[in-house]
């Protein structure tokens, strides 16, 4: 049986688009061309519960650390406005979905479909953090829509090939388990799904120079301060050479510094990894 349980002088701005890894077994995973099958009445035009799945090993991607993932993606072939979809993250205890027996859940959210997405690859934030060395499945499911005749969503892909299966599943036609779709019925789906994020170090230690990045130094107005998603800021003070609290504020990754005088400040960025302290200089 299936069993789920729900369980500084620093470095460049661009060091988080750097570090970003995309997950995905798609040659293509930018297009989609064509829509996938589901299973659905084609003469009263009912829907039923349909979940669209991949499956990703860490190891195969060079990951060695923790996972932290920021987004997800998927190919829409075709979808009504009335379209909600559950995007599901789990950790799996088989790259082969079919063969799969342990799904935890990591994280879900929600996303209400457009069809000025139709034949796209559409976008949604998701947070969650993946153990290191784990296989990660991500489900893509459209419910049932009973009677209603605008609900349907049919998943999007390319013919450009995959480096590993996707699968279908909807108990409601006979498909009880995470199957191919050459299995269902010879169909070449290849769905678009993609999971983007980024290795977590091993090991964070001393270096936490090395992954915040504070910028500009001298500031005009506005000092930043980039950290990336796994690290999480505690706090942060800016003193003065006299050793005062300025009392300026960090929000949404900067400070205003643009009432303070010229001259030199001590900038602390207390973090759930450490804290780093810099000079920094107010022009």
């Amino acid at each position: 049986m299936k069993k789920i349980t729900l369980f500084l002088v620093a470095v460049l701005f661009s060091f988080a688009a750097d570090a970003q890894i995309t997950l995905t077994q798609s040659i293509d995973p930018e297009n989609v061309t064509d829509g996938g099958v589901a299973c659905w009445d084609n003469v009263s035009f009912e829907y039923r519960n349909n979940s669209f799945w991949r499956s990703y090993d860490l190891a195969d991607f060079g990951v060695s650390g923790d996972f932290e993932i920021s987004e997800v993606q998927w190919g829409q072939g075709t979808a009504d406005a009335n379209n909600v979809l559950t995007l599901n993250i789990y950790v799996v205890d088989s790259e082969d979905l079919f063969l799969a027996t342990e799904y935890e859940l990591i994280a879900s959210t929600t996303h209400n479909s457009d069809p000025a997405n139709d034949l796209s690859v559409v976008t949604e934030s998701l947070s969650a953090t993946i153990p290191a060395g784990s296989i990660i499945a991500f489900e893509v499911n459209s419910p049932d829509g009973g009677a209603a005749t605008d609900v349907r969503f049919f998943p999007g892909y390319n013919t450009a090939g995959e480096n590993a299966p996707c699968y279908l599943q909807s108990a409601d036609c006979g498909i009880n388990f995470p199957t191919t779709p050459a299995d269902v019925g010879g169909f070449p789906d290849s769905y678009v799904m993609n999971i983007i994020g980024e290795e977590v170090p091993l090991s964070i230690g001393d270096n936490l120079s090395e992954y915040i990045a504070v910028y500009p130094t001298p500031a005009d107005d506005v000092l930043n301060v980039k950290v990336p998603s796994y690290i999480q800021v505690t706090g942060v003070t800016l003193h003065d050479i006299l050793g005062k609290n300025t009392g300026v504020t960090y929000s949404n990754g900067s400070i205003d510094v643009s009432n303070l005088s010229r001259g030199v400040y001590l900038l602390t960025v207390e973090t759930n990894e450490g804290t780093l302290t810099q000079k920094v200089v107010k022009k």
